[in-house]
C-alpha cells in the first residue's frame, strides 16, 4: 500500500508503480486524514483495517529504506516471541552517504521515548494492528515527533510485548532532503517537539524531564520550558 500525502497519484504514476511493484496488489490512496506523515499512515491504516481483522503493520518513508530481508527478519522475531504486539529491528542513520555509529536496538522502556529516541523511526515501526487501533494510531496533526509519541503510547499499554531482532534491517537517511522535519531549525520539529513536551510531561519523572529539556535545546534549539513552549506558540 502506497499513500500520497499531498495529492492523488495520476493515472500514469499508479501504472509505473504498479509495474515496478511486479504483481504485487498495491492499493494507491491519497491521505483522507489531516495533512502530514501521521495523517497518511493512519489513511493507511485505516485502509488496512478494512481488508484485514489482524496482521502486523510495517511502515516506509518515502527517503529511507529497507533491507531485502527486512519485513521476512521482522516476521521471524514475531514467530519466536509468540506474536507479540511490537517487533523492533536496528534502523542505520545515514548521513550523506556515512553511517554513524549505532547498535541495534535490545530493550527499550517508555521512559526511553519520554527522554528522547533510541532508535524507533516510521521505517522501523512493525506493529499489530490490533494493538495500533488501541491506542487510535498516529496523532493526527502531529508536525513531527509521531515515533516518540506513538512509542510512549505504546508502552503505555499494560502489558504491552515486545520482541528484537537484533539486526540493522532498514536505513533512515537523515536530513536528505532540505525540508527533512528531522533538520535543525525546522518549523515542524519544534512545533512537534513542543505539543509532545506539552502531551507527555507529566509522565517525565524530574531526571527524565531534564534529559528531555535539554536534548532538545543541544540538537534542535528549541526551549521546551519557554513561556511560548508551554502557552503552545510556536
Amino acid at each position: 500500500m502506497i499513500v500520497s500525502d499531498d495529492r492523488a497519484f495520476t493515472p500514469q504514476e499508479a501504472a509505473h508503480l504498479r509495474t515496478v511493484a511486479g504483481g504485487i496488489d498495491l492499493h494507491l490512496i491519497k491521505n483522507r486524514r489531516l495533512p502530514g506523515a501521521a495523517g497518511s499512515w493512519n489513511t493507511g491504516i485505516d485502509e488496512v483495517s478494512d481488508l484485514v481483522d489482524d496482521g502486523y503493520v510495517a511502515i516506509l518513508d518515502d527517503d529511507d529504506a529497507w533491507d531485502p530481508d527486512h519485513l521476512r527478519c521482522c516476521e521471524v522475531a514475531a514467530c519466536a516471541a509468540g506474536m507479540p504486539d511490537i517487533v523492533l529491528s536496528g534502523l542505520r542513520v545515514e548521513r550523506q552517504g556515512v553511517e554513524l555509529p549505532r547498535s541495534p536496538l535490545a530493550m527499550v522502556k517508555r521512559d526511553d521515548f519520554l527522554a528522547g529516541n533510541p532508535g524507533w523511526q516510521g521505517s522501523n515501526t512493525f506493529v499489530r494492528l490490533s494493538t495500533l487501533r488501541k491506542v487510535a494510531g498516529f496523532t493526527d496533526g502531529l508536525p513531527s515527533t509521531n515515533d516518540r509519541d506513538l512509542a510512549v503510547r505504546l508502552l503505555s499499554i499494560p502489558g504491552i510485548e515486545l520482541a528484537y531482532t537484533g539486526k540493522m534491517t532498514a536505513t533512515w537517511h537523515l536530513e536528505a532532503c532540505d525540508d527533512a522535519l528531522s533538520r535543525r531549525g525546522s518549523p515542524q520539529k519544534r512545533a512537534g517537539l513542543r505539543a509532545f513536551f506539552r502531551t507527555h510531561s507529566h509522565l517525565m519523572t524530574p531526571a527524565v524531564r531534564l534529559q528531555c529539556v535539554e536534548r532538545a535545546k543541544q540538537l534542535f534549539d528549541v526551549d521546551l520550558e519557554s513561556t511560548e513552549a508551554i502557552d503552545g506558540t510556536i
